[in-house]
């Protein structure tokens, strides 16, 4: 018997923002923590206006784990898991169709694989979400969302962030 699905619900936070690559020199005050892998940096404050950034800098919103949890920033990717029987590489076109790609085949849970949208756009792979809910025999769809690494201090009073860090989903 499998496990039920939690549903994890994101709230936006309207003070911060991710920028995707190098920060330009105007952000480099604004960074509170970065990812390696990809490059990715949270900046408090409001994006600027966009004519004064680089126009190929990409910026998107981070979001909140609710309740009180942690900040998140989407990476485009996208985790599905079909019923146990269902082969994922078997479902290929349906997924094309919903405008996905297999990024990442599982062998150990040939049901799951992570997907990319076939842009490769964040925002086009997080829209196009409610089409792969919608495939028959789907049991879970959730964009991978970069986390900071949350360490407890030796008196486990007061979380300690790590400045770099990835969670797998």
């Amino acid at each position: 018997m499998e496990a039920q699905a939690v549903p994890r619900v994101y709230v936006r936070e309207s003070d911060c923002f991710a920028v995707h690559g190098p920060v330009p020199p105007a952000l480099t005050m604004s960074v509170l923590y970065s990812f390696d892998d990809p490059v990715i940096n949270v900046c408090r404050g409001e994006a600027f206006v966009m004519s004064t950034l680089p126009v190929n800098l990409i910026l998107t919103p981070v979001y909140r784990l609710e309740p009180n949890g942690p900040q998140g920033v989407p990476s485009g990717r996208v985790f599905i898991r079909f019923q146990s029987h269902v082969s994922v590489e078997g479902r290929r076109e349906e997924l094309e169709a919903c405008g996905f790609l297999i990024r990442e085949s599982l062998s150990y849970a040939p049901h799951a694989a992570w997907l990319q949208s076939q842009d490769g756009n964040i925002a086009t792979a997080l829209h196009g979400m409610a089409k792969l809910r919608d495939l028959n025999d789907i049991e879970l769809v959730e964009p991978q969302m970069l986390m900071r690494r949350m360490q407890r201090s030796p008196d486990d009073s007061l979380p300690n962030p790590s400045p770099q860090g990835i969670s797998p989903e």
